[in-house]
């Protein structure tokens, strides 16, 4: 593969990344081949050390798409820096969607916990249970209510917090399989 088709085919698959992204990409390749017919390698050699442009562009999409993660914390780019890892290979398949699933299942289920906390003694004022009759069981209801809404109220703040340690977690996480993939 001569210098040319390495750079156009490179550029192609790169067409995703904002234009100065792409284009400093492109001249850092372009100059990685110009450096090594310095040193008296043909284009071929070179690009058979940098490996099939394909490969080169899913590890910079991955490394681009998680840096858009951290920079702009959203679900859509978490979402697209867990795809272009996943592209890496059918090993990340198991080792980044796996524990990625996981951990949205639990944290479903503790946010689940905790909107039941807050919206269930909301639910004895409009619909009382027929244990209403005595001022002893109103008062149990009453001072239970205020401790389900209490308990459900700082669960959500601890889970809000929770959430954000994850997605930074997550985030190192997938530069660590980057990185692993890389062989660095």
């Amino acid at each position: 593969m001569t210098r040319r088709e390495f750079i156009d085919e490179l550029s192609l698959l790169l067409a995703d990344l904002p234009d100065k992204e792409r284009l400093d990409i492109i001249a850092d390749y372009t100059e990685h081949f110009l450096n090594g017919i310095e040193d008296g390698k043909t284009e071929q050699e070179i690009a058979e050390q940098l490996g099939s442009p394909k490969a080169v562009a899913r590890e910079l999409l991955a490394g681009y798409r998680i840096h858009q993660a951290q920079t702009h914390a959203s679900a859509t780019n978490i979402g697209r820096a867990i795809l272009a890892t996943l592209s890496l290979g059918f090993f990340n398949l198991l080792f980044v969607l796996g524990p990625f699933m996981g951990l949205v299942g639990v944290l479903i289920a503790f946010y689940s916990v905790a909107a039941t906390l807050l919206v269930v003694p909301v639910g004895f004022i409009f619909f009382p249970p027929n244990m209403m009759e005595t001022s002893e069981n109103r008062l149990l209801l009453l001072f239970g209510g205020m401790a389900s809404i209490g308990l459900g109220g700082m669960m959500s703040i601890g889970l809000l917090r929770l959430t954000v340690w994850l997605y930074r977690q997550f985030l190192r996480y997938l530069q660590f399989n980057v990185q692993l993939i890389r062989g660095k």
